[in-house]
């Protein structure tokens, strides 16, 4: 991360650390030691098509060391928060993917005394990269991704019926590796929103919103003569949104947007429809909570080389993706607690070859089941622990689905001091 990118995280994450001199006796600080163990039966996401390479494992034991710290304090009418994660991760037998990374987050929500609110935030995170074989190849070299994003939002007229909400913020993506089908997917977006939102009483409220973006692959292909060709793009949305509390254990979320997206280059990856979310959350009792959601996106992934005659190449995945998950968590006691989740994913898969000698297209469409069950332990404050189970199956379809099995073991434990 340059210097110039990690200025306003470092701000919002310096005057966290600068304010604990003056409000330590209310404990708004932690920092701590984590470490996780766990076991990935398919950590190469290889098909049940697809053979490990040779000096390579399908199945690996990693461990993850991290150090913790964070900090939640009021100030007045404000909040100011940060939280940092420094983590080692090292593979028992993929030695190639050890890797050092981090999660950073800071933010500052703010209020006046009249009608006026809002927040400024910014997270940076940096880890191993892991793309579906299918689509890119199998990367036999480490690659880590680093994600940066800046933010803010402002709203008016927050204890009254109607509230104009005004939004902006900008993210950036890079790779590692030196790779035309890696540095293909570095990524630059700046966003902006203004909508307004009417709540004729606590239970319910109603808003509309209008978004647009603009985005950069500034090293979408490879040309002739060795250097990158960028691929711009502009999306604009529509955005209705509902919220309606029917009781005072229950919350329903509704949003549908009607949006349009258009590329300068890759043209077929251009997208116009409808896209939403609902979502639903039950308190069932004090110690059980139910959570549902359904949501259906669009996604494109792209990926640039060299082909035939030194001719660029483009291969192009267009997404459409449905999603439905429902949760479960359980308090047992004031110190042990167990949840479960349940999701299902289908996305229709097409690809287009961007080369005037040899096209290829391709269909496809595969099928994602996903389990998951774990429970955690805190027998004292200052100290966690827990484990969990999660299981994955795909069932693919076509040219460009592929089956896939994978199941993944891990026990945790975290010691903090507040």
């Amino acid at each position: 991360m340059s210097p110039s990118r990690a200025a306003p995280l470092s701000v919002l994450l310096a005057g966290c650390l600068l304010s604990t001199s003056a409000i330590a006796q209310s404990s708004p600080y932690y920092i701590g030691v984590s470490q996780t163990l766990s076991h990935e039966s398919n950590l190469l996401r290889l098909s049940t098509r697809q053979v490990a390479p040779a000096g390579y494992s399908k199945s690996d034991t990693l461990s993850s060391t991290a150090l913790v710290a964070g900090l939640d304090q009021p100030i007045g009418r404000q909040r100011l928060y940060g939280s940092a994660r420094l983590r080692a991760d090292r593979f028992n037998n993929n030695k190639i993917y050890d890797n050092e990374g981090y999660t950073l987050s800071g933010g500052l929500d703010f209020s006046t005394i009249e009608r006026i609110s809002g927040s400024v935030y910014a997270s940076a995170n940096r880890g191993l990269s892991r793309f579906n074989t299918e689509e890119i190849g199998l990367l036999t070299d480490k690659n880590e991704e680093s994600v940066e994003l800046v933010g803010a939002n402002l709203r008016v007229g927050v204890v009254t019926a109607y509230t104009f909400e005004v939004s902006g913020s900008h993210r950036r993506v890079d790779n590692s590796l030196d790779d035309d089908r890696v540095q293909a997917r570095n990524f630059r977006q700046d966003s902006a929103s203004v909508g307004v939102r009417w709540r004729p009483s606590p239970s319910f409220n109603l808003g509309v919103s209008l978004r647009g973006s603009k985005g950069t692959y500034p090293q979408f292909r490879r040309t002739l003569d060795g250097g990158y060709q960028a691929d711009r793009f502009e999306r604009q949305d529509v955005e209705l949104t509902m919220g309606l509390q029917p009781s005072g254990n229950s919350r329903l979320d509704l949003s549908v947007s009607d949006g349009k997206t258009e590329f300068d280059l890759a043209t077929q990856r251009d997208f116009s429809g409808l896209t939403g979310s609902l979502s639903w959350r039950w308190q069932a009792t004090g110690k059980l909570v139910v959570h549902s959601r359904y949501t259906r996106d669009t996604g494109q992934d792209s990926y640039a080389g060299v082909g035939v005659f030194n001719l660029p190449v483009t291969t192009d995945y267009s997404r459409t993706t449905d999603i439905l998950s429902v949760g479960v968590q359980w308090a047992y006691s004031a110190k042990v607690a167990f949840d479960a989740s349940t999701s299902h994913t289908d996305r229709r898969l097409v690809r287009t070859i961007d080369n005037l000698l040899f096209p290829s297209n391709a269909t496809g469409r595969d099928k994602v089941s996903a389990l998951k069950v774990g429970g955690r332990w805190t027998p004292v404050r200052w100290a966690q622990v827990g484990c969990s189970v999660e299981g994955q199956r795909r069932n693919g379809s076509g040219q460009l689905g592929s089956d896939l099995r994978a199941e993944t073991y891990s026990c945790f434990g975290q010691f903090t001091l507040q």
